[in-house]
Order: structure tokens, then C-alpha cells, then sequence
């Protein structure tokens, strides 16, 4: 099952980064929790989408989130931003159950702030999300990391 998501994810990002315009998608990793693959396409300015591939506490995830960007700290290239999404992985990521022979579907909201490199085709972003864990059991869990990422 394992396999599948991350071959299910690979094949996601390259059909997106193939799609997508110079400089509106970054690719790049994540650490913390999880810690792993990160992926952004930039919509406009001030919405974006985000994707993880990564893994933690011995389980793989996968999380998708649609983020909007804002002014608040009056810096172009250091916006805040705050969204909501998804999040799959095995049951006993974030759980009150640990069951790793099922599969953990939640939603999560997401808050950080960016560094966008002026003069550089990187990103540095800090992000922290409460997530719900909703089947198979209902639980709890907190994600936070560090991404980098790089566009081509």
C-alpha cells in the first residue's frame, strides 16, 4: 500500500512540474514532521497549492493544501500565509489507535510565513498545522516543518 502512494505521488508531482509555468512551481524537501518531498504551485500571487510526500514515526504521508497568502507583515517577500487541507496516512500517525495496517484520512489547517529570495529561485517557509484524523479512528496530531524549495 506504502508503494503505491509514493509511486501514486511521483506521478502526481511530474505531471504537475511538466504542466506548470517557469517559476510558479517549487520543488524541494521538507523537514520535520514530514519530513520529505515538498511541492508548490504558485496560482496567482496570493493562492497557492501545496503537496508532501514525507514520512514520521515510522508511516508514510501524504497531504495536499490550498493556501492564501497575505500582506500581514507589509513585506513582499515575506508573506504570511494560512490555509486548509488533507492529509492520508497510516493510522497510527496522529491516532489514539496505533493500526498500521489501515490507511488515516484527515484534514488539517495550516498557518506559516515565507521567505521568497528576491534576486534567487528559492523559498524558505515554517509552517505549523493542527490535523483530525477522521477514519478509521478519530484523533489528534500537530505537523510542523521547515521547506525548502527550488524553481526551475
Amino acid at each position: 500500500m506504502q508503494k503505491f502512494w509514493c509511486v501514486s505521488m511521483f506521478v502526481f508531482l511530474v505531471s504537475l512540474s511538466l504542466s506548470a509555468q517557469p517559476k510558479k512551481l517549487g520543488v524541494g524537501v521538507v523537514l520535520g514532521f514530514p519530513t520529505g518531498l515538498s511541492v508548490k504551485y504558485w496560482e496567482s500571487s496570493s493562492i497557492a497549492y501545496q503537496g508532501t510526500l514525507g514520512g514520521g514515526f515510522g508511516g508514510v504521508t501524504v497531504g495536499a493544501d490550498y493556501l492564501i497568502h497575505t500582506d500581514a507583515l507589509k513585506n513582499r517577500e515575506f508573506p504570511f500565509y494560512y490555509g486548509a487541507g488533507i492529509v492520508l496516512g497510516e493510522a497510527g500517525i496522529g491516532s489514539l489507535k496505533r493500526n498500521t495496517n489501515s490507511v488515516a484520512l484527515g484534514i488539517r489547517g495550516v498557518a506559516g510565513v515565507t521567505y521568497i529570495f528576491p534576486q534567487h529561485p528559492f523559498d524558505v517557509a515554517v509552517e505549523v498545522g493542527p490535523a483530525l484524523f477522521l477514519v478509521p479512528t478519530v484523533g489528534i496530531g500537530i505537523e510542523m516543518g521547515v521547506a525548502f524549495r527550488f524553481y526551475p
